[in-house]
């Protein structure tokens, strides 16, 4: 499967380490899509600060990241948008190790409700619905991933991906709730003034 990101996982770690981001490529997603799926919108000069603040410690990004980033947060919001469930995470590829995917996942599940915890901070605005997948998405963040498990290599591949389809389908429902509500209301009060 070819990825939408424009970049691999292992060519975003590339270029993220490159640039000396401390962040991976799971968390700058992550927190894209949190922040879209809360309402901000899909503007990477509005977007560029919030992930240099929590990303790179208020450090710029260099101009190839940055571009990178745009192309990425309008990927991201494309197919957040497509309500088609094409949405997919950066995330390391299927043949990378179970740890370092299970790590990637979890890194991933916290940027994401870093990011929609900037833009919604009052949670009761958001439906019971919403408040579950974000409960939920909290608990991925609980996995520990060096814990030794008995199961056969194909039943612990099974239940990463089990999970995996859990988040995207969480990550789409608080967009589709949240994400497209908020962001249609910021666009129509912009267009009053």
């Amino acid at each position: 499967m070819s990825s939408p990101f424009l970049l691999t996982y292992d060519e975003w770690m590339y270029k993220l380490d490159q640039a000396y981001v401390m962040a991976s490529a799971a968390e700058v997603h992550g927190l894209i899509t949190g922040l879209l799926s809360a309402g901000v919108e899909a503007n990477p000069q509005q977007l560029l600060p919030v992930l240099q603040d929590f990303l790179n410690d208020g450090q710029a990004l260099s101009q190839d990241v940055k571009q990178h980033v745009a192309n990425l947060v309008e990927t991201t919001a494309k197919e957040l948008a497509q309500n088609d469930f094409s949405f997919s995470m950066l995330l390391p590829s299927d043949d990378d190790s179970l740890p370092e995917r299970l790590d990637a996942m979890v890194e991933w599940t916290q940027a994401f409700l870093v990011g929609f915890a900037v833009q919604q901070t009052d949670l009761s605005l958001v439906s019971d619905d919403v408040r579950e997948a974000l409960d939920q998405l909290s608990e991925v963040t609980r996995i520990d991933i060096h814990t030794t498990d008995d199961g056969s290599v194909e039943e612990n591949d099974e239940a990463y991906f089990l999970v995996l389809e859990h988040i995207r389908i969480m990550a789409l429902a608080c967009f589709t709730e949240v994400g497209q509500k908020f962001g249609h209301q910021a666009a129509a009060n912009k267009t009053l003034h």
